[in-house]
């Protein structure tokens, strides 16, 4: 009977892994920033064999997978990728926030108890993410043996996804990679060699050529439309010139042309390489872990919009790089050897202007976030009467979240949650607004819709304001007039690419409810190391071969 016993025992305790076949030596997390997923659909024509088809030919298409939290932002996207938890349990509920104590505005990496290493500026770290990534569970699994690696161009993308106990994690400062005294006091040699190569700066002057016949546009919007930005300055039409605002020399507009282009997607990738041969990535042991972010895909869908040529142009662009990269990996660790997922960690919503000069009377729309902050101080004033001086009602308005000055409303003797209601309720009457919620209700309340849900997952007590509000489907709170903008929680934000090739993986396309919560879960299962620690994500089970 012990005998049967203790066989039983190695049975369930065997890794999920040894019923997959060989355990993965390395496991690469791609994310393409502001990437939607109608992308792989719109543009798969233009796409050769090697890159995105490889992805969805040889690996786990999950067509339905979105994001189930309001704020479809860098930050907040990043942070569910590998934690397989949202804003209410991670912390991170955009990409900035109020604190109250500090009285100043927090961004979701910022540490001021650190210092850059490679750079002079604000410190960096996971200080404010809450929860453990798969990365981190990874590396306990192996006694810290595994390897953790993350880089990216933006620093709440490395961070983020290489969690709080990482090796390495770097992001691009101009045309240099850094990291910060969270993770190491000096640049390993094979970064050092990077930034000493001078590649990002190697670009300057070259220019962004168009490479689609006039075919591949006859979707897509007109070229050169006023609503497109040039804050760039690399011009609305092709070919682009990547120099910035000054010809004759580098400055620092030329790293805002550099980063709205293909090359700097070029760089990263070189840099990537670099990562898997000076870190000997899947060489060992114990299998490692490589986070890539790519964002120029977000400034170029910023400056043009998601129905731009330039955007069809950006996603063959970065299949040409995917698919090399995936040749490169096979080459130096072997496909057979490796778990690539590809995801993105928001979308983008079509531009007002561009819906407008198609369908004149569509209901779209930008709300000036001035007017709305102005609104909400007459609003409370109207109720409550004026304050002293004039001075505000509302402390701060950012990414969604209401902020009252607690202080005056001490003086005031006013309760907080009644003058968030009477706030929430004076909202609910602007036309581009669809929800306002109090903190209160957020807080206590089982609400009942999916809009509803999606708040509270990017609602946190300690950092969140008194009210929070999401707008209406097409709808921009923005004070421009130009350039595209996401951080909604309808799907043109929250639907975006997963796919899962390796071992293990069951080829096809799956219509199943998913998300990138799902990640982390499913390559614990994959290698056989414990979820993340919070996850609220699934195991993508239909797609793991059976044991």
């Amino acid at each position: 009977m012990l005998k049967r016993l203790f066989i039983l025992s190695l049975i369930i305790l065997t890794p999920w892994f040894s019923t997959f076949g060989s355990r993965p030596k390395l496991v690469v997390v791609i994310s393409l920033d502001q990437f939607r997923y109608d992308y792989l659909t719109r543009f798969q024509d233009y796409f050769g064999s090697g890159g995105f088809r490889m992805l969805m030919d040889n690996g786990a298409n999950f067509s339905n997978a979105s994001y189930k939290h309001s704020a479809n932002m860098t930050g907040p996207g990043h942070a569910v990728i590998l934690t397989g938890t949202y804003g209410n349990q991670n912390g991170i509920i955009t990409n900035n926030w109020y604190d109250r104590t500090k009285q100043q505005n927090v961004y979701c990496v910022a540490d001021p108890g650190v210092q850059l290493v490679g750079a002079s500026g604000e410190g960096r770290s996971p200080a404010n993410l809450i929860t453990p990534t798969f990365g981190d569970e990874l590396r306990l699994h192996t006694g810290f043996k595994s390897k953790v690696i993350s880089i990216a161009h933006k620093d709440r993308a490395a961070i983020l996804m290489g969690g709080k106990m990482p090796n390495d994690v770097f992001w691009l400062i101009d045309s240099t990679f850094v990291t910060s005294s969270y993770y190491m006091n000096a640049l390993p040699l094979w970064v050092q060699s990077f930034n000493e190569s001078g590649q990002a700066n190697s670009y300057f002057g070259k220019r962004w050529e168009r490479l689609l016949p006039d075919e591949a546009f006859a979707a897509i919007d007109d070229d050169n439309v006023p609503y497109e930005s040039d804050w760039s300055s690399i011009g609305r039409t092709f070919p682009h010139p990547i120099r910035g605002s000054d010809s004759t020399r580098i400055t620092k507009s030329y790293y805002s042309a550099f980063m709205t282009s293909p090359f700097s997607m070029e760089a990263l990738a070189t840099l990537a390489k670099a990562a898997i041969e000076g870190e000997h990535l899947g060489q060992g042991e114990f299998p490692d872990l490589l986070c890539i972010g790519f964002s120029s895909t977000d400034y170029v869908g910023h400056t043009f919009g998601p129905h731009s040529r330039e955007v069809i142009e950006m996603a063959v662009q970065t299949d040409k790089i995917l698919a090399d990269f995936l040749l490169y990996l096979d080459e130096h660790v072997g496909l057979r050897n490796t778990i690539v997922v590809l995801t993105s960690d928001h979308g983008v919503a079509p531009i007002p202007e561009y819906i407008r000069s198609r369908f004149l009377g569509a209901d779209v729309n930008r709300l000036s976030g001035k007017k709305l902050l102005d609104f909400c101080n007459s609003s409370l004033a109207n109720v409550f009467g004026s304050t002293i001086e004039g001075k505000p009602w509302i402390k701060r308005m950012v990414d969604g979240n209401v902020y009252l000055d607690r202080d005056l409303l001490r003086e005031k003797k006013l309760d907080p949650e009644n003058v968030a209601a009477v706030l929430a309720d004076s909202l609910m009457s602007v036309h581009e607004l669809a929800l306002a919620v109090t903190h209160q209700a957020l807080r206590t309340s089982t609400l009942a819709t999916p809009l509803h849900a999606k708040m509270q997952r990017s609602f946190h007590p300690m950092r969140s304001g008194d009210v929070m509000f999401v707008l209406k489907p097409f709808m921009y709170l923005d004070d421009s007039a130009e350039g595209a903008e996401h951080g909604s929680p309808y799907e043109h934000d929250a639907h975006v690419p997963l796919i899962i090739m390796g071992n293990g993986v069951r080829s096809g396309t799956y219509a199943t409810e998913a998300g990138p919560a799902d990640i982390g879960p499913t390559l614990s299962t994959l290698l056989g190391v414990e979820f993340p620690a919070a996850r609220e994500g699934r195991v993508l089970v239909e797609a793991l071969t059976p044991p």
